[in-house]
């Protein structure tokens, strides 16, 4: 209760009931006034119900009202009115608690006023209450609503925002899919012009070596008198050696497009890097340390060892070209378990093979292009840009894949999976085409080749070659027609089928392999190709020579095969 109002003196007699009941009614509001020399109280009957008293005329103390006051809001009130007596404003107002005497909580608003004699001296303090309860549960209602619609917003807000994030995040995932799936395409479809394009030009290869090789052969048996003679022969030697970069060239454009001829072993990794330290030490300069990280228990894998071994080399000299001022080279090993996520591989298990060092790193542009044909940040004579297209291919033709982190000023880590070998591995993708090179590389008596090339000139060269060799060759340009001679003459006759696997109308060489040994099941056949999809042979097929091949290889592979087939 506050210690005085604004609605005038209460005198005794002069207290007008009925008008003051009249506002009570009308207000709910009570009146009071405090005689500050006699320390009592008199009020209205609104004032005491307010209270909880019963409604009196007499005077009550002061401090009857005062212990009703909330022990945690005595203090407030008290310090309120003691400010407006003394500090000379007169005027109060507050909100405070009382507990009745029932034991109930009421908010009460008071305001009131102190009455001074003429000389200042203060004499009463008159006032007014309003219980606000009713109005201080509707505020706290209001400000629990209010928190709770804050509430919800923030919650909103934050679903919102990691929904927001959700989102972004999927089209994030799905850019990058997307953009793998671009670069993935534009790689098949790079892989398939350069694999066509390495086939042609392995049949210009052919023809180009094979024709120099007899060249030269007919030179060493007719040779001509000096100058001309030498001159004639360091023309030749050029030539071959030109050939022989082409051919090296040709062989790294079939390894990106993943049709390079693999023998594929079950292999161990950690064997392999430590056949080749010395080698590795050897390429890299001095100011360059080099440390290995080989899993105790690795797990075999089943690839290719000459051509991983080309992979390994490839990385080394890449970091060594990376780090002109020296740094640290580091080959790791372990045994991985790659989720759908990993390095766009399928859930399956690995052989992880890490190339890191601490050179200059690769730009972020030029991350997606590094695998490119011809692609290379080097400088103009330092790099055919075929080192990591070659990498890409070989791991990709092997079953595994292959990933490049970097970032300029702190190094590169390669990071290469290949499947980890299982008990089937070797018989489900055994070697391809080697010759064996014991056999006479020449013709027994009067032995036939059934010799099928759709290339003029390659097939020009081949039975020039191979009726140098001694043998007899029927020559056709494509299945239909080997299948027409086969037809006319007595199958007996043939001692070899020597087919490329590429052939025009529909019908590959392997498919007239099939035809011919449907009809004799002994016939040896031997398939020549500058590339194939399927150049993983077989364990127990027909041999493969790979085009371009010498005269030596040929005659090697050839008697292999007939000698083979007698076995």
């Amino acid at each position: 209760m506050a210690e005085g109002g604004p609605f005038g003196l209460l005198r005794g007699d002069e207290f007008d009931r009925d008008a003051l009941a009249l506002a009570e009614a009308s207000a709910g509001i009570g009146v009071w006034s405090i005689d500050l020399t006699t320390s009592c109280v008199r009020g209205t009957a609104q004032f005491f119900r307010i209270l909880g008293l019963p409604p009196t005329t007499e005077s009550i103390p002061v401090d009857v009202v005062r212990a009703m006051r909330h022990p945690d809001d005595r203090e407030r009130v008290v310090a309120g009115f003691r400010q407006a007596l003394d500090g000379g404003n007169d005027s109060y107002e507050i909100e405070y608690r009382i507990v009745r005497p029932d034991g109930g909580t009421r908010w009460i608003f008071g305001r009131g006023r102190v009455i001074r004699a003429s000389d200042g001296t203060p004499l009463r303090y008159s006032g007014v209450d309003l219980d606000i309860t009713d109005r201080k549960a509707t505020e706290a209602a209001l400000a629990a609503a209010t928190e709770e619609v804050a509430r919800m917003n923030r919650e909103l807000e934050q679903r919102v925002r990691e929904r927001t994030a959700q989102l972004e995040l999927e089209a994030k995932r799905r850019t990058e899919a997307e953009l793998r799936l671009h670069q993935a395409q534009k790689m098949e479809a790079v892989g398939q012009l350069t694999g066509g394009i390495a086939h042609d030009f392995n049949n210009l290869l052919q023809v180009i070596m094979g024709n120099l090789e007899i060249a030269r052969m007919q030179v060493a048996r007719d040779p001509m008198p000096p100058p001309r003679g030498e001159l004639l022969m360091r023309a030749i030697d050029t030539a071959q050696r030109a050939s022989q970069t082409a051919k090296q060239t040709v062989h790294r454009l079939l390894a990106f497009s993943r049709l390079q001829p693999l023998t594929p072993s079950e292999l161990n990794i950690n064997a392999l890097v430590e056949d080749l330290a010395d080698m590795v030490r050897r390429l890299l300069d001095e100011n360059i340390e080099v440390e290995t990280a080989l899993a105790p228990a690795l797990w075999p894998t089943f690839a290719d060892r000459n051509q991983l071994e080309s992979v390994l080399l490839n990385l080394v000299v890449n970091a060594r070209d990376a780090m002109t001022q020296g740094g640290r080279l580091t080959i790791e090993t372990s045994n991985a378990h790659a989720r759908p996520s990993a390095a766009g591989a399928p859930d399956a298990e690995y052989v992880c093979l890490v190339v890191r060092d601490t050179g200059h790193g690769i730009a972020p542009e030029h991350l997606t292009k590094v695998y490119e044909p011809f692609f290379t940040t080097k400088e103009t004579g330092k790099g055919s840009g075929l080192g990591l297209s070659m990498v890409y291919g070989f791991v990709k033709q092997s079953g595994g894949h292959v990933r490049i982190d970097s970032e300029v000023g702190r190094g590169t880590t390669v990071r290469i999976l290949l499947p980890r070998a299982t008990r089937g591995s070797a018989a489900a993708r055994g070697a391809a085409g080697g010759v064996d090179g014991d056999a006479p590389p020449v013709a027994r008596g009067h032995e036939c080749i059934l010799f099928v090339e759709d290339d003029e000139d390659v097939r020009r060269f081949g039975v020039s070659a191979l009726e140098d060799l001694g043998y007899r060759v029927i020559a056709e340009p494509d299945a239909a027609s080997a299948l027409r001679t086969l037809d006319a003459v007595d199958g007996s006759r043939i001692d070899l089928l020597f087919t490329d696997v590429v052939l025009p109308g529909g019908m590959s060489g392997r498919d007239l392999a099939e035809v011919v040994l449907s009809r004799r099941s002994h016939t040896p056949v031997l398939f020549a190709s500058g590339y194939t999809r399927n150049v993983v042979m077989p364990e127990g097929s027909p041999r493969l020579l790979h085009k371009p091949y010498t005269i030596e290889a040929l005659a090697s592979a050839v008697r292999g095969a007939i000698d083979g087939a007698s076995k």
